[in-house]
């Protein structure tokens, strides 16, 4: 045979299978179907379960449950249908779980459940009542499995809608889902309000059903205007928080106990007691003395306790502190995409319970179809058995008479005596008028000869009296929407009887949460810079003391105030912005040799930190100049280049609140950066030995985008070395050798300059 060649498309062909993955990830895998509010996955762990263990069979290996469910329905692989197996029966995750489980399925902390072979699960009794129970009504619906061995529902008959009850979260491609779980009492009471009035307002809904109850309980902060709009498009973002309370310890301490999570920090109660300890390290909870997990298994409560005496006041400035720097409150972003008749769309709630309640009256119309036949049928062999019984001695003598089975039916049904010998005259003229139906016939055929004692006769009366009530009951609610309606509100209001939990997680309006913010009180302080350049903040006293041994020991010292920024410019032409209160925050927390506490000042004899931690420089750059910002805003300062190029800039220029920023253009690599006065003098030194001493008046002040001017010029290759600035009775040094200033010979600004005799 032969083989054609088929010429493709490349781009179209990838982008073709590439729309056909997607569709497959988003319909068969990440997205809950809008009818019963499962993934494929959860779907067939349910299905699997309901056959191998019942609410009523013990618990079943786990790993055989992923075994079952794998081999016939799910070939994707076991760590997803394990996951989903403990995700259903996490009662932390699930207001009502679906899946009764037996052994470690983890914990709310985020400590994952036990390996497969150890835990063990069956469905559980809520799962079995609302939904499975009616699924041999659907069984026609079924598929072919993925290699066509076994059939599998397309959907399970919850009777209330799973969708809001149980939730649901997922990440398709290019799409996700975010389904948070409601009280099932709420959502039952909802479909009922619609069902009673399909026009009813979204506002009347959310009376009966006001928001999200999560299985950790919790706050949730937000205005009835934002679920409204949650509500109303599927889509939205509200404020959890957890439910915290004040607790007394003893002793005048009291401790702030975290008694209820957010949902969001389902498996982060660590990360948020780190986060805690962390700000208590930074000094923004300088109350708290100790944080503590002291959950069980009945629940959690994280404690952090408090020193004696803290006022009321600064408890709750500190609880607002968790809210909104410690993930206490958190947003919880509502995304409510699910499949619609095989496609995904995001749905407000008027929506979901359209699709749901049109679902379920295809549901109860295919039950009920099925009941009322099953009941007509019933009916049908109950009224043959109590003719037969009637006639019972001629039905003998036609079975004693026949030769064969198939005989004696023919005869019951149309009156067949042909092949029948009667014992007496006349019974096979009564024979003939006999018109059994083949299934009364069958089940004539079928009776016993105890259904002729009178109690046996009485039950078959009974039993057809109960079918004709029966019958009369289905086809009423087949011919009447209203009666249909009606059972489906009774049937869900039982369920809501037998299974409705109250509301775990309460609505109220907190608004903004406001942290204040201590007052910090400014103290003299002094920053130092030694040569390997470690930075540091020491109290201004212990400056004051030590005063000529920093002048040896450190490049810079600058006195300041702990609330004052320091600017640190380099050869690079940057100028970088550092606030002491950085130092002075990343100095304490490095200090780990004071343990729960200390100054926050450093010692002289304390290392510091390197300063490429403040600023984005690389390490191969040279500081020529460091000073507070508040101090040189007045000031001009002098920039001056290896070619002999210099300007002044006003301070002023540099007061900004950026971290880095250019400091100047004065020329490729800057010698000196530093303050210069009305009557200053610069002298300027090269490598050839060429001074030169030049009035501060004529150099130009400049923008510090601006080139400079020529301070002094220089011949061949040779290039500045040094830069000197201070008055006529000031000194300046080359090598073992103190010179006066008026020693080098003035000259205008520009000149060659002249050398020195030493």
């Amino acid at each position: 045979m032969s083989e054609k060649i088929l010429n493709v498309d490349y781009e179209s062909e990838m982008g073709q299978s590439y729309v056909d993955y997607s569709m497959s990830v988003i319909t068969e895998r990440a997205l809950p179907d809008v009818r019963d509010g499962l993934k494929p996955v959860q779907r067939r762990i349910l299905y699997s379960l309901d056959g191998l263990a019942g609410s009523d069979k013990p618990h079943r290996k786990c790993a055989r449950i992923v075994g079952d469910t794998m081999g016939k329905y799910h070939p994707h692989g076991d760590s997803s249908i394990y996951e989903g197996l403990v995700n259903m029966a996490q009662n932390w995750k699930l207001p009502i779980p679906l899946v009764d489980p037996h052994g470690n399925f983890g914990a709310v902390d985020g400590s994952g459940a036990a390996a497969m072979r150890y835990t063990e699960a069956r469905i559980s009794k809520y799962t079995e009542d609302v939904c499975m129970k009616d699924l041999p009504f659907f069984k026609d619906q079924f598929i072919p499995n993925f290699d066509g061995t076994e059939t599998e529902p397309t959907f399970l008959p919850f009777q209330v809608p799973n969708i809001l009850v149980s939730g649901s979260t997922g990440i398709a491609v290019g799409m996700a889902t975010n389904i948070p779980t409601h009280n099932l009492g709420e959502v039952i009471d909802a479909t009922v309000a619609y069902l009673n009035d399909p026009e009813i307002q979204l506002e009347d809904l959310l009376a009966l059903m006001p928001g999200p109850d999560f299985a950790t309980g919790g706050i949730i902060n937000a205005t009835p205007e934002e679920l409204y709009n949650v509500y109303a498009t599927g889509l939205g973002k509200i404020k959890v928080r957890g439910k915290v309370e004040v607790r007394d310890i003893g002793y005048g301490r009291k401790s702030i106990c975290v008694t209820e999570l957010p949902y969001t920090m389902i498996g982060g109660t660590a990360k948020f007691l780190d986060t805690v300890a962390e700000l208590v390290r930074n000094r923004e909870l300088p109350a708290v003395v100790d944080i503590a997990d002291r959950g069980d298994k009945n629940g959690e409560c994280l404690c952090i306790d408090v020193k004696k005496g803290t006022s009321d006041e600064e408890i709750q400035n500190i609880i607002n502190i968790l809210y909104k720097k410690a993930a206490l409150e958190d947003t919880f972003g509502v995304n409510i995409n699910c499949i619609n008749n095989g496609k995904p769309e995001v749905m407000g709630l008027k929506k979901i319970l359209k699709v749901y309640t049109d679902f379920k009256y295809g549901l109860y119309d295919t039950k009920y179809r099925k009941l009322l036949a099953q009941q007509e049928e019933i009916r049908e062999i109950k009224m043959g058995l109590l003719t037969a019984v009637d006639c019972i001695d001629l039905i003998i003598e036609i079975l004693r008479g026949s030769t064969k089975v198939a005989d004696a039916k023919a005869c019951l049904m149309h009156g067949d005596t042909s092949n029948i010998k009667f014992r007496f005259k006349g019974s096979e003229a009564d024979a003939k008028f006999l018109c059994f139906t083949e299934k009364q016939a069958d089940a004539i055929l079928a009776m016993r000869l105890q259904k002729l004692i009178g109690l046996e006769i009485n039950a078959l009366k009974k039993e057809l009296a109960d079918a004709e009530k029966l019958i009369k009951k289905y086809t009423r609610l087949m011919e009447s929407r209203d009666a249909m309606k009606q059972q489906m509100i009774d049937d869900m209001l039982e369920i809501k009887a037998k299974y409705a939990i109250p509301r775990r997680t309460q609505i109220h309006n907190y608004g903004t949460v406001v942290v204040k913010k201590a007052e910090v009180v400014a103290t003299d302080v002094a920053v130092l810079l030694d040569r390997f350049y470690y930075i540091k903040v020491v109290d201004a006293n212990v400056y004051e003391k030590n005063i000529d041994q920093i002048t040896k020991d450190y490049r810079f010292a600058v006195k300041c105030q702990n609330l004052d920024r320091i600017a640190v410019f380099a050869d690079n032409n940057q100028v970088y912005t550092i606030k002491v209160a950085d130092i002075i925050k990343l100095q304490a927390k490095k200090n780990t040799s004071k343990k729960g506490g200390g100054s926050l000042i450093g010692r002289l004899a304390d290392k510091g930190i390197q300063v490429f931690e403040f600023c984005n420089m690389n390490g191969d750059e040279n500081i020529l100049f460091m000073d507070c910002i508040e101090h040189f805003v007045t000031d001009k300062l002098l920039f001056v280049s290896k070619q002999g190029l210099a300007k002044v800039v006003d301070g002023s220029a540099f007061d900004t609140t950026r971290r880095a920023a250019n400091a100047s253009k004065v020329g490729d690599d800057i010698i000196y950066i530093g303050k210069i006065s009305e009557g200053d003098f610069i002298i300027a030194q090269s490598e050839k030995g060429y001074y030169i001493r030049v009035d501060a008046a004529e150099i130009p002040e400049k923008g510090k985008g601006a080139a400079g001017v020529r301070l002094i010029n220089l011949e061949g290759d040779d290039v500045l070395e040094s830069v000197f600035v201070g008055s006529t009775k000031d000194t300046f040094k080359v090598g073992d050798n103190e010179i006066i200033f008026t020693r080098v010979k003035p000259g205008k600004r520009g000149g060659k300059g002249s050398k020195l005799r030493f």
